[in-house]
């Protein structure tokens, strides 16, 4: 009779135990901070695959058309010094003000005509702000700045105009419309502009220049480029 008093105690006390654990695990649960969400957007999408294609090593890489600066610190964190230059004074400024790293080195100017140094860069980036100027002006611009070997890697904007791209276009859509609702959507004050060349004629035109050139259609209404200089 006592064994067995002894044997319900325990099996009491031991199912208390697991009751009070779990009440406790799930109490320290419901009050665990949210996890903050990184905002999206389309061109932030594609931070990774640019950041993929930075060689090793990389002394001098440029961020062309920086805006507020949201990946020239993602660069300098591979690259012994980065340029961020973008037309806009206003977006220089909030770029300043938000940098992180102090190998960083933010112009004002106007990428076609302001004096960066020739054959410096081993890596350069550009995210949706070639259809902003002539593509053959901008794509010769980046070649001479570029050093034998150096990479260049675009993320830009096409005009619709065949089926192709329409389907793209419709499928980025749904997909665009999940990653906002899991992310949240990032905002920016550059100013934006619609494209002029298809993406037929962007890849004719880059063929053209630059022997070598790789260009896919992307989801997120984008399109990449990718270059080595020989």
């Amino acid at each position: 009779m006592v064994r067995k008093s002894w044997r319900a105690r325990a099996r009491f006390a031991s199912t208390t135990i697991r009751k009070i654990s779990w009440s406790t695990s799930m109490s320290s649960a419901s009050v665990r901070a949210p996890r903050a969400r990184t905002p999206w957007s389309h061109n932030l999408h594609f931070h990774r695959w640019l950041l993929d294609r930075v060689p090793v090593p990389c002394e001098n890489a440029l961020d062309a058309g920086c805006g507020e600066g949201p990946l020239t610190p993602k660069l300098a964190a591979r690259a012994g010094h980065v340029v961020g230059i973008d037309r806009s004074p206003e977006m220089i400024a909030m770029a300043r003000q938000n940098a992180t790293r102090d190998n960083i080195t933010y112009v004002a100017g106007d990428l076609l005509t302001h004096p960066l140094p020739l054959e410096d860069f081993d890596f350069i980036a550009a995210v949706a702000v070639i259809h902003h100027a002539p593509f053959e002006m901008v794509m010769n611009r980046f070649a001479s700045l570029l050093r034998r070997g150096g990479v260049l890697a675009v993320v830009g904007l096409a005009l619709n105009r065949s089926p192709v791209d329409y389907a793209y276009s419709a499928l980025s859509v749904p997909v665009s419309r999940v990653a906002r609702l899991r992310r949240g959507w990032w905002t920016t004050s550059a100013r934006e502009i619609d494209p002029e060349m298809t993406f037929a004629q962007i890849r004719r035109a880059a063929r053209t220049q630059l022997p070598g050139v790789e260009l896919r259609r992307r989801l997120y209404f984008r399109y990449t480029l990718l270059w080595r200089k020989p």
